[in-house]
Formats: structure tokens, C-alpha cells, sequence
């Protein structure tokens, strides 16, 4: 079981507004947004396309700097860290989830979850039981010795997740998790999320599906790069959710 329950951390935006390009080829990715994610707590960020949700993550991955305003991932200012300390941030506390999962097609299973560990400077020794330990987390144990080409869509996201989750992360961004998959494999991720954030992981999840959005405690929604609503979820007030 991740121990981030421990050392709990949240990640904010404060005033932040993202410019691509200059000029009349300036194109406003976000507009002022502030959000606070509270250590422990489960966020679903929901927009249509363009609406500015990847950069949202990007930002508060370090991936990306506003243009204005401040990301700060507990206590830290993320624009006062070197690239290199931000990309320390990624291999030890906030894992990335991406949309296309990145996962190296010429490693197996627990070679794509070592993998991080292995760059912070951990021996494959050292390495192979916290992967390890990281798949029977998110239930993917049997996945060890398979290469990404023969695993379905579902258990390539578990061991993207367990690759994110591996080394006692604090913070987990998924960018569209579920895409591409059926409601039994969306339904199991999205559930796994829910189960790192009840036992104190912060998780952020941009989504285009209400059901899923369901799962968390907060439903923010952007329009044009600004945030239109923000909704408290009562799981016990939406039909099909089990917590």
C-alpha cells in the first residue's frame, strides 16, 4: 500500500494564465485559473477539447510554466525549481499518467515501472521489488514479464498507473485515463483512482465522461481556458457509483 498518507501533498494554481505564441498568433490556453487540490483529495477536470484540461496538468507537472500567475506543489513554487529538481519532482512525487501512456514497447511490464526508479539511481536489484510491489497494487501482478504490444487497453494503463505510482508518489495527474477503453477496464481505473485518493494520494484526472468525473470529489469544468463551475460530488446522490 502507497504510504503517502504520511506526507500528504497538495498542488495548486494561483492566478494562472497561459499564453501559446505572440502577437496576432497568440492563442490563450488558460485564463486566470486558480485551483487548490487539497492533500488526499480526487478532482475531475471536464471541458470540451481546447478548453485548456492538458495544460492544467502540464502546469502542474512542471511540464509547462504559466505565462502569469503560480504552481505550487505543497510548498514549493514550481517556476523557483531547476528543470532538474521538476524532473526529480516527476521520478519521486508526482507521477504522470499520460493520454497515449508512453509506456516503452521494448520493455516488459516491471521494465516499463522500473524504469523511474532506475534513473533516480536505484540498482535493478533495488528496483524490481517496488515495481513489483507497485502492479499488485493496481492489480496487474501477472503483467510483469508481458511487452505492451500483447496487453489490451486496460493493462496497458495499469501498468501505466503503476509506473506513475511507483516510488511512493504523492500526486497523481491521468490525463484522459479511461479513452479508449470499454466500461468494465474505464470502470476499474477510474475505481483504482478512487482507492489511491482515499488513502491519501492526491489525484487529478482530466475526463470527458460524467460517469467516470462521478468518482471524484470535485468536478471542475473549463470553458476557453476558464473555470465555468466547480461541483462538491455526493456519491451517495449518483446512480451506478459505489465508493
Amino acid at each position: 500500500m502507497n504510504t503517502a498518507t504520511n506526507t500528504r501533498t497538495g498542488i495548486s494554481l494561483d492566478h494562472c494564465t497561459r499564453v501559446y505564441g505572440e502577437d496576432h498568433l497568440a492563442v490563450t490556453a488558460l485564463r486566470d485559473v486558480s485551483l487548490h487540490v487539497a492533500p488526499g483529495e480526487f478532482v475531475a477536470v471536464m471541458g470540451p477539447s481546447g478548453s485548456g484540461k492538458s495544460t492544467v496538468l502540464n502546469l502542474m507537472s512542471g511540464l509547462d510554466d504559466p505565462t502569469t500567475g503560480t504552481v505550487a506543489i505543497g510548498t514549493r513554487v514550481m517556476q523557483s525549481l531547476s528543470s532538474r529538481d521538476r524532473a526529480q519532482l516527476r521520478r519521486t512525487e508526482i507521477g504522470i499518467v499520460f493520454q497515449r501512456l508512453n509506456l516503452v514497447p521494448q520493455l516488459t511490464g516491471i521494465e516499463n515501472v522500473m524504469l523511474p526508479l532506475e534513473l533516480e539511481g536505484l540498482s535493478a536489484r533495488a528496483a524490481r521489488p517496488a515495481a513489483a510491489a507497485a502492479l499488485a497494487q493496481v492489480g496487474a501482478a501477472h503483467l510483469d514479464e508481458r511487452f505492451p504490444d500483447v496487453l489490451s487497453g486496460g493493462e496497458q494503463q495499469r501498468v501505466a498507473i503503476a509506473r506513475a505510482l511507483v516510488g511512493d508518489r504523492r500526486v497523481i495527474l491521468a490525463d484522459e485515463p479511461t479513452a479508449s477503453l470499454d466500461s468494465l477496464d474505464g470502470e476499474a481505473i477510474v475505481r483504482l483512482l478512487r482507492g489511491l485518493a482515499d488513502n491519501g494520494v492526491t489525484v487529478v484526472m482530466v475526463s470527458h465522461d460524467p460517469r467516470w468525473a462521478a468518482w471524484a470529489d470535485r468536478i471542475v469544468t473549463l470553458h476557453d481556458g476558464s473555470i465555468t463551475d466547480e461541483t462538491r460530488v455526493e456519491a451517495s446522490e449518483i446512480i451506478g457509483v459505489s465508493r
